[in-house]
């Protein structure tokens, strides 16, 4: 884990052979807060990647690099002071050595907070 402590996984399920969902709780005492940004806490889009990262490297058992992410779209700012549970909805495809994600992250009301694709690397 990159960020030490920075979530917790909550929930996770498969949906298919080659898709699941997670649900994370982020850490809103965590320090990353405290410089991003003091007394308006937001959580950082590189850090929600990191998360997809790591959730895909758990769920694959398998070393990622990143190597390219398109269509990023953050659609809602999250306030660890206000929702600290996010939903990573995210599809793999297997390509010799690349994983290719789509990626729609939600809170739990269903609220969109990301969408993007991000291809990683096997290490």
């Amino acid at each position: 884990m990159l960020l030490h402590q920075f979530y917790t996984i909550v929930a996770s399920e498969s949906i298919e052979a080659q898709s699941f969902e997670t649900t994370v709780t982020i850490q809103k005492e965590h320090p990353v807060f405290e410089g991003h940004f003091p007394n308006f806490p937001v959580t950082p889009g590189v850090a929600m990647l990191q998360i997809i990262k790591e959730l895909t490297e758990n769920h694959l058992q398998q070393t990622l690099f990143l190597e390219s992410a398109s269509n990023v779209k953050f659609l809602t700012m999250v306030d660890p002071n206000v929702n600290t549970n996010l939903k990573f909805n995210i599809v793999i495809q297997e390509d010799g050595k690349y994983v290719k994600i789509k990626n729609n992250t939600s809170f739990n009301d269903g609220t969109p907070v990301l969408k993007c694709n991000v291809t990683f690397v096997k290490r």
